[in-house]
């Protein structure tokens, strides 16, 4: 497949890029700098290229925000906006890196603008009509994947890896089970059953 991972230079967009490429994708990186082969501008804050998703089969969005909050609007709420409507036009697969407490900013006031723009852009996706996962991962690490836990509701809080993030999101691109869910995700024991784990899912309505 030919997936283009957004924000494919950031700390997690590059592991998820790298395993795409181990398992044989073929992986655009968008990037507001693009540079060297299989890069392209991708500057969510801008209008997008209309023909940015042509022969593209997925894409990752793995976007840091800006820390303001007119940028924060610009990027993560009309940027996947953007992105999201020409996916719908072309039926392409989105999943996007989201992040936990979306439903509960006011618990964050220091973070409350960029969780409010983040929450618009996962319900511009949905609304968009094209396949997509919202992976709502709990605070970043660098630590190495060691395992994964799935939940719901966005009641909870915790850790979870980069890596972990990073293969979560390839597997809900891959995976149809996965498609029209929102979840959250913390370290684990250890690595689920994928399939089994996305199917367990309640879609989103």
């Amino acid at each position: 497949m030919s997936i283009l991972v957004v924000g494919g230079t950031g700390r997690t967009g590059r592991r998820a890029v790298e395993l795409l490429t181990a398992d044989g994708h073929d992986v655009l990186v968008g990037s507001r700098r693009p540079r060297g082969p299989r890069t392209v501008t991708v500057d969510l804050a801008r209008d997008l290229a209309p023909d940015l998703l042509r022969d593209i089969d997925g894409v990752i969005a793995s976007v840091e925000p800006p820390t303001d909050s007119a940028g924060a609007v610009a990027v993560m709420h009309h940027g996947i906006a953007r992105l999201a409507e020409l996916a719908a036009a072309q039926r392409v697969p989105v999943v996007l890196v989201s992040q936990i407490y979306i439903t509960r900013a006011a618990e964050h006031p220091d973070l409350a603008d960029i969780i409010e723009a983040r929450a618009a852009g996962e319900q511009a996706l949905r609304d968009s009509g094209t396949p997509y996962a919202v992976v709502r991962p709990g605070w970043l690490t660098d630590s190495p994947g060691t395992g994964a836990r799935l939940e719901q509701g966005d009641r909870g809080d915790g850790r979870v890896s980069r890596d972990t993030v990073a293969r979560a999101s390839v597997e809900a691109l891959l995976r149809p089970e996965a498609h029209g869910t929102t979840f959250e995700l913390y370290d684990g024991p250890a690595m689920p059953d994928w399939a089994a784990a996305f199917t367990a899912l309640k879609a989103d309505r």
